[in-house]
């Protein structure tokens, strides 16, 4: 009879443990998949980017076509001040024309934070944020328009092969525009 009682004890630690595993893997192993998409008459979506910038523990890298909002300026030098890694990367025409862009870039750029331009022919049309926890990318500008009055959608998601695939590529393009700063 002892032996049956021994036997279900057994039994018993044996699956508690293989479900606290299965449990502790869940939540600290297993790739978070959250992605949402948002519109910009729907939500504000500077407050998005600001989010998730707010939430990085280690890097902010960001590429964007048109840059003239100061609440997200603002944020990149919080993150900056905070001791993470912040770098950036904007198009060169859009710098030159535009002076509330400019005078954010220079803002950044006096922080510490490098911020490069493109040096080809094309645009960099590129309007994306990714950090060490998530990714945010659309047709989002970082403009009042963009914000208030234009049709813009932006994707932010968790999931991290897609969030390593973006900073794949701002790497790629951070490095290969260093030269512009």
């Amino acid at each position: 009879m002892q032996n049956k009682k021994d036997a279900v004890y057994i039994i018993i630690i044996v699956l508690l443990t293989a479900i606290c595993g299965q449990f502790y893997y869940t939540y600290h192993y297993r790739p978070a998949h959250q992605i949402e998409v948002f519109y910009n008459q729907d939500e504000a979506l500077n407050k998005k980017i600001i989010s998730e910038i707010r939430e990085a523990d280690k890097f902010v890298y960001f590429a964007v076509y048109t840059f003239t909002r100061a609440d997200i300026k603002d944020a990149l030098l919080a993150a900056k001040y905070r001791g993470l890694d912040v770098r950036g990367l904007t198009d060169k025409d859009q710098y030159n024309k535009l002076e509330s862009q400019s005078k954010i870039i220079d803002e950044l750029k006096k922080a510490g934070i490098p911020v490069y331009t493109q040096d080809h022919l094309g645009i960099m049309h590129l309007k994306v944020l990714v950090t060490d926890k998530a990714y945010a990318s659309g047709s989002y500008n970082w403009t009042s328009a963009a914000t208030n009055l234009n049709d813009e959608v932006l994707e932010i998601g968790k999931d991290e092969p897609i969030r390593q695939s973006f900073q794949s590529i701002l790497e790629k393009l951070l490095q290969k525009y260093k030269t512009s700063a």
